[in-house]
């Protein structure tokens, strides 16, 4: 089983809503069952990655290039892979941080899109001087389909002033999203409606492509529960209890993994970076798990499917 392979045990700091987790078991044991204790020993199939070796991969300036924010293929596919193998690193690990760091690029260089005169710069360098969206994004180091949206949110706002933001947020996105053939054509010219689909094609970051990934991640955890006869309740289910916070899983029965006792697990399907470049991402996990443990009043696992840093 793919859940088996990589774990991380989160210990219990913060014992604060004991209340809180009784009332999910006196709810689900209405009918007077017993809480079974239940040990299970998950091995790690591959150890935490040496730090050093994240910091080799970024030294090698092979993962982030200026303006590029799209799926790495042909030669440049090819150039990460081959240090990856060097590293001893898997692509997907590779790919993972690379998606980090383009997120906080990012989001450092957003403001170039806040700025009312750098705004109309851009504008004007699109519209009137025909500049691709692919060139202006080289020239920010910004998401191309982050810049047509910037560009459509300040059309949007002068053809509708009376809108509500949400309106027009609504509004913008169903344009880059292509859902409404009408709005599409009262607001982008062809070659504008080209420039936005080439741009979605070279970018992951203004334009993420859902995936089904993570919810097949977590099917993986919820089969592995059942065909161990472990009694759990769903995120769903929690939200529908009236949860705060609600992780992916929380086990009704005492379970013990690795010796640890577990009370709630929440599945990842990237790899947990411990660059201090990309720290901000990883504290937002932990922060996630401290609001687990206030909940549930106990320790929890996080189970990285593409494994993690030492410095976790």
């Amino acid at each position: 089983m793919l859940v088996s392979t990589r774990i991380i045990i989160l210990l219990s700091v913060l014992c604060i809503n004991t209340a809180a987790a009784a009332a999910y078991l006196n709810y689900v044991f209405d009918d007077s069952r017993a809480k079974r204790k239940r040990t299970i020993s998950w091995d790690l199939t591959e150890p935490p990655v040496p730090i050093s070796k994240e910091v080799a991969l970024l030294r090698k300036d092979v993962l982030i290039r200026r303006g590029e924010f799209g799926r790495l293929e042909g030669s440049r596919e090819l150039e990460v892979q081959l240090e990856c193998c060097e590293l001893n690193l898997t692509f997907n690990q590779a790919l993972s941080i690379r998606k980090q760091l383009l997120i906080k690029k990012a989001s450092k260089n957003n403001w170039k899109l806040k700025d009312k005169d750098s705004l109309e710069g851009v504008m004007n360098s699109f519209q009137n001087d025909k500049k691709s969206l692919i060139d202006i994004a080289v020239e920010l180091d910004l998401p191309p389909v982050s810049i047509i949206r910037a560009i459509l949110a300040r059309r949007v706002l002068d053809r509708h002033p009376e809108y509500q933001r949400s309106n027009r947020e609504r509004l913008t996105k169903s344009i880059i999203s292509e859902t409404d053939p009408y709005n599409v054509h009262q607001f982008l010219s062809k070659w504008e409606l080209s420039e936005l689909q080439i741009a979605k094609k070279h970018d992951i970051i203004g334009f993420p492509i859902n995936s089904t990934s993570p919810y097949d991640w977590e099917e993986e955890l919820y089969n592995f529960l059942e065909e161990h006869n472990i009694n759990y309740i769903k995120e769903d289910g929690l939200k529908a209890l009236g949860a705060k916070c609600t992780p992916d899983c929380l086990l009704l029965d005492d379970v013990y993994i690795n010796g640890r006792n577990v009370r709630w697990i929440e599945c990842k399907s990237y790899y947990a970076s411990g660059l201090r470049d990309n720290w901000w991402f990883t504290k937002k996990l932990l922060k996630q798990a401290r609001k687990y443990q206030q909940e549930f009043d106990g320790t929890g696992a996080i189970i990285m499917k593409s494994g993690f840093s030492e410095r976790l």
